[in-house]
């Protein structure tokens, strides 16, 4: 194991430490129950919707092709 692997590997499990932690905590009512939050239902974001399914299906066929070809 070189120190490379052992740096990484320690910030991985680092970070993941920290978002588990993290995660716990709920954000206030205040923040939660807001009038002006960002209806991400409408169709004016509609197309990041798309745009994500289109680049996760390009990124599955590219990994899968890789695995195969390779």
């Amino acid at each position: 194991m070189d120190f490379n692997s052992l740096f990484f590997g320690l910030i991985i499990v680092l970070s993941m430490a920290v978002f588990l932690y993290v995660g716990k905590f709920r954000a206030s009512e205040k923040q939660r129950n807001r009038d002006d939050k960002i209806n991400w239902q409408s169709n004016r974001y509609r197309y990041i919707k798309i745009i994500i399914l289109v680049m996760g299906v390009i990124l599955g066929i590219a990994l899968l092709t890789r695995l195969f070809i390779s």
